[in-house]
């Protein structure tokens, strides 16, 4: 597992971009849900990952309790006076210390750190959802804009296609309109001015449309980039620590026995006396 989570972690800082053909386009709905998902198997790897840790600790405690019931008198003698650590002593009952070692060893872990990692990881991705969200609205807002914008086009050169067609029909004889022909010309060039500036705003929502997209990208990369290596960090120290953990214990057992320690277990110091 140890060697795992390092390969893991050194993939996840080579990664520079994502392949994924959706990868730089808008937005949409499945995008979110799928980042919905994420975030819901990251809560489920840490609650699972602690659930794990209690069941182990639990199990290690129970074990410990039971073997203390198995003690023989002279250790019990010990364990209710001042010296109430002599069943854990080196020379104490084997199995006993080890599991002593063991509980005491677990509470050292660094499993909080690992839970950590993926909450704070689960954060970020909760934040990449609102941030696509965000982008979303930006493109509706565009679409709608677009669309008003392509309405209001139409509806201009309507009204100038009019305009063009009653200044070909005007004749020599009615000059006396041209007041209102001037109307009509300041009308539409007002129109056109009016036009143009939302064409303008058109073009400002657009950028901040890809403004949103670029955040987007940058959260999902850096993001993911910085969330996973958490995860992957101190699962790869925890993978560690366990490791070390279950060496010394394995060492501890391999050395009592060619030692040769008593157990001061009820049943097994009768078995061992037994075959002497």
């Amino acid at each position: 597992m140890l060697e795992s989570h390092e390969t893991q972690n050194r993939i996840i800082f080579q990664v520079k971009t994502f392949a994924c053909p959706t990868f730089g386009k808008f937005c949409n709905d499945s995008h979110r849900l799928a980042t919905l998902q994420l975030e819901a198997e990251l809560l489920n790897w840490r609650t699972c990952f602690t659930e794990y840790l209690a069941a182990q600790k639990a199990y290690v405690e129970v074990l410990h309790n039971w073997l203390i019931k198995f003690l023989v008198p002279e250790v019990e003698f010990y364990s209710k006076g001042k010296r109430s650590s002599a069943p854990y002593r080196a020379n104490g009952p084997p199995l006993l210390v080890i599991c002593h070692d063991w509980l005491a060893s677990m509470e050292k872990l660094p499993d909080k750190s690992v839970a950590f990692a993926l909450k704070s990881f689960s954060k970020d991705v909760r934040a990449l959802w609102h941030q696509q969200g965000d982008e979303q609205l930006q493109k509706r807002k565009v679409d709608n804009l677009a669309k008003e914008l392509d309405r209001r086009t139409l509806g201009f050169q309507k009204t100038e296609a009019r305009f063009l067609e009653s200044k070909l029909t005007i004749t020599m004889e009615v000059k006396s309109e041209l007041p209102e022909e001037d109307h009509q010309t300041d009308f539409l060039t007002e129109k056109k001015d009016q036009l143009d500036m939302f064409r303008t705003k058109l073009e400002v929502e657009k950028e901040k449309h890809h403004n949103c997209m670029q955040e987007t990208q940058r959260i999902t990369l850096n993001g993911f980039q910085t969330g996973f290596s958490r995860v992957f960090e101190s699962l790869a120290e925890f993978s560690k620590a366990s490791l070390k953990m279950y060496n010394d214990l394995l060492s501890y057992g391999e050395n009592a026995e060619r030692a040769g320690n008593l157990s001061y277990i009820e049943g097994t110091q009768v078995e061992e006396n037994g075959g002497q």
